[in-house]
């Protein structure tokens, strides 16, 4: 029988994380991050993890599992969270709850792609950094041929976004057509998406980036780079270390730097927006905040069905 796997998935801020503990409490889960950022230690208030109480509350998997300057790839994701929800479900015999907006690891996991689970391959990434250095536009076109797709989610003057799905798509076995090569997972996955009216979910980014300022980022970033991180770091390269950074070091007035990480999660929302499209029959919307005595409903009348 096909493992039952919930998924939530919907833009930074929209609300995720909070129905994703909701419904653990409710069904006896257990909650597999799909962050690419939530898996650094040490960057809670900038990587808007679940607090404290919520991850002592709900068991968690692959949050603070590598160190900042550590390399953290999509194969490794997809090796880590297949046995999660193997041993979630095999193991314990409850339900895994796969929550987060990393588009790239959601579609990954649940269409199967087959990608090599060996080491980051230095030679490569160093290759393409100094291909990146002459020119960014070679790498973005060879992007396009070889993962169309891939290139239309990304921001093609983004040099460390290309080099990053450049290195994938070219560590991935491929199909016929070019794209990732799939092996169908054995799951029975109810996709959950939170959704937000744009001018409203930017509102929502806005505030919480405001509470984020407050809670300590810029203290939490002092703390890396006084732990020898720095933005050479894949890890800090995220939304708003970057300009926190040069905010600690005297070369942007906070209140840019802020305006900044603002402008850059709304952009990262529409990017978010191309992997889970609302036009996507895949997905089950729900507009934030979700109905959750419906959505209860709804989740436990698909844990009785035959996958």
């Amino acid at each position: 029988m096909a493992t039952k796997l919930l998924v939530i998935v919907g833009a930074t801020a929209v609300g995720k994380s909070a129905l994703g503990i909701e419904l653990a409490r409710a069904f006896d889960g257990e909650i597999v991050s799909a962050d690419s950022r939530q898996v650094y230690r040490m960057m809670d208030i900038g990587a808007a993890k679940p607090p404290r109480a919520d991850l002592a509350a709900v068991r968690h998997h692959l949050i603070d599992i590598i160190n900042p300057d550590e390399v953290y790839s999509l194969a490794l994701f997809l090796r880590d969270a297949r046995d999660a929800i193997h041993n979630i479900k095999s193991g314990r015999q409850r339900l895994p709850i796969l929550v987060g907006g990393t588009g790239q690891y959601v579609w990954a996991l649940l269409e199967g792609w087959q990608v090599s689970a060996s080491k980051p391959n230095a030679k490569l990434r160093a290759a393409l950094e100094a291909r990146a250095a002459e020119g960014l536009q070679s790498l973005y076109a060879e992007l396009e041929r070889i993962d169309p797709q891939a290139a239309g989610r990304i921001d093609a003057n983004n040099p460390r976004r290309v080099i990053r799905a450049l290195e994938v798509a070219l560590s991935s076995e491929k199909d016929t057509a070019g794209g990732p090569r799939k092996i169908a997972p054995d799951y029975d996955a109810l996709i959950l998406g939170v959704r937000m009216e744009r001018a409203a979910l930017y509102r929502r980014i806005d505030e919480r980036v405001d509470e984020q300022i407050a809670d300590g980022w810029v203290d939490e970033t002092r703390a890396l780079l006084a732990a020898g991180y720095h933005a050479g770091h894949s890890a800090l390269s995220g939304l708003g270390y970057g300009e926190l950074m040069a905010y600690i070091e005297g070369t942007l007035p906070l209140a840019d730097a802020v305006e900044r990480i603002k402008f850059r999660t709304h952009r990262y929302a529409r990017q978010q927006h191309n992997w889970f499209r609302w036009d996507d029959e895949r997905i089950r919307w729900l507009d934030a905040p979700p109905p959750i005595e419906r959505v209860k409903r709804e989740v436990a009348e698909w844990l009785t069905r035959d996958g």
